[in-house]
């Protein structure tokens, strides 16, 4: 065995190939038996492919950068990316796969170590976004030309997703009922199993959270047989671990979902109209503004926001309901919002402009050239657009935004809410130019008001 451990030029600058005497770390791993000779032998440090031909490795090797890469990373002779670039059989971990000790590791996940060369984040290389191009396609299913089908792809599934997202550590699903059955349209991986595209769409299905399938989206928590918010026994039970009010005491509220208050109520409300961030501390400026706020809002012990923060069942109260808090939906005062927020700051943007980049102000995701399907809203469109344009009910000082009674018939051109409530778009046109007279409005007010009162 060589004398002397040798090194990797990530600790020496040596040439990537060359091998220096200079000691290094030990061997950690299912790597700790190697001899140096396996590595070192000819002269030059071997890659990890000569020991691993077969090995299916998702990130792109043996290709030049695009971007300047940190002086932390080795590459090759001719700057091309190798597996040791992010790997190291002497001080990575293990339990990451080897990835040299770089960059934060996010909620168990990898991709923390991916912001060493990526600091702006990996959205803009997600293979989930993959109508944006083909080249993203080979992620996963490897290189080819054509459409893939997902018989070529690289890996059986569960491994493919574990490279970017660390779920096979993290016991994925924890919060999901195992007693629940899931729809039988759902695909499956190699005989009958479940696997992560099961519940998940790799290509990216915007109109869910976290890229979840519809139908599995309008399946999630339909467990609760009962509704948890009112005054019941069964309840209770839609939410705690126990159906008895006595037994429920903060802070110690004996909550389902070992205890998550945000998983809890997303196992219901997994909705495609998405919600507001939770399980995020409140930034510096808004923690200032919720402090010296006159009206107050509960966070989690860390300083989170949970859901709980701006909804309130009425527990406490004894008159179970669930109901948003300092709201009234009749003068449509977003008292709430400022707590945290500043309302200037809402002003001084305008997302009717038409810039790409704005889209997500009120959408999920920004438009794909070339498709015309419409992209889900990150809330309801009433609540979308309350965000900026708090007003009192009009017109007329009426509250038009709930469903229309029989007396009133809406013409079919014009658009209505998912229950067929009217809502601010049924009147207004968010897409108008942003100079477009008479508040956007689809007509003159005499003409829209006589499309539904005649």
């Amino acid at each position: 065995m060589i004398a002397a451990l040798l090194t990797l030029s990530l600790l020496t600058g040596a040439s990537p190939f060359e091998v220096s005497q200079t000691s290094a770390p030990p061997l950690t791993g299912a790597h700790a038996a190697l001899a140096c000779e396996s590595c070192h032998a000819s002269g030059r440090i071997e890659d990890c492919d000569a020991c691993h031909p077969d090995a299916v490795v998702p990130h792109p090797v043996g290709i030049v950068a695009t971007e300047a890469v940190p002086k932390s990373i080795l590459l090759g002779p001719e700057g091309q990316l190798l597996c040791r670039s992010c790997h190291s059989v002497h001080e990575g971990d293990p339990a990451r796969s080897y990835l040299l000790p770089a960059g934060v590791d996010c909620s168990g996940s990898r991709r923390g170590f991916c912001f060493t060369c990526h600091p702006d984040g990996v959205a803009e290389v997600s293979p989930h976004l993959s109508l944006r191009g083909e080249s993203r396609c080979q992620l996963c299913h490897g290189p080819g030309p054509g459409a893939v089908e997902p018989a070529d792809e690289r890996a059986r599934t569960p491994r493919l997703c574990n490279f970017c997202h660390g779920v096979l550590a993290q016991g994925h699903p924890g919060d999901v009922g195992e007693a629940l059955p899931l729809p039988r349209d759902l695909p499956r991986g190699p005989d009958g199993a479940t696997v992560c595209s099961t519940c998940h769409d790799p290509h990216a299905t915007v109109e869910t959270l976290h890229y979840l399938r519809p139908v599995f989206s309008r399946h999630y928590g339909r467990g609760q047989e009962e509704n948890p918010h009112v005054d019941s026994y069964f309840a209770c039970r839609g939410c705690h671990t126990t159906g008895f009010a006595d037994q429920i005491c903060p802070p110690d509220c004996r909550l389902l979902y070992r205890d998550d208050i945000n998983r809890m109520c997303l196992s219901c409300h997994v909705t495609e109209r998405g919600h507001h961030p939770t399980a995020i501390p409140l930034p510096a400026p808004m923690r200032a503004r919720w402090q010296g706020a006159a009206l107050r809002i509960p966070l989690d012990g860390s300083g989170r926001i949970t859901c709980y923060t701006c909804h309130d069942n009425g527990c406490a109260t004894g008159s179970q309901a669930m109901r948003q808090r300092h709201y009234d939906p009749r003068t449509l005062k977003l008292d709430l919002c400022w707590i945290c927020h500043e309302p200037g700051a809402f002003a001084r943007t305008d997302p009717h402009a038409d810039r790409p980049e704005l889209c997500r102000w009120c959408h999920e995701s920004e438009p794909v050239v070339g498709l015309n399907g419409g992209r889900s809203l990150v809330a309801s469109p009433k609540m979308v657009c309350l965000r900026c344009h708090e007003t009192d009910p009009h017109p007329a000082g009426a509250n038009h935004l709930r469903k229309p009674t029989a007396k009133i018939h809406v013409d079919p051109g014009l658009p209505l809410g998912r229950d067929g409530e009217v809502t601010c778009i049924t009147c207004h046109t968010p897409h108008a130019a942003p100079l477009a007279p008479q508040a956007r409005l689809r007509e003159r007010p005499d003409a829209l008001c006589g499309r539904c009162h005649w």
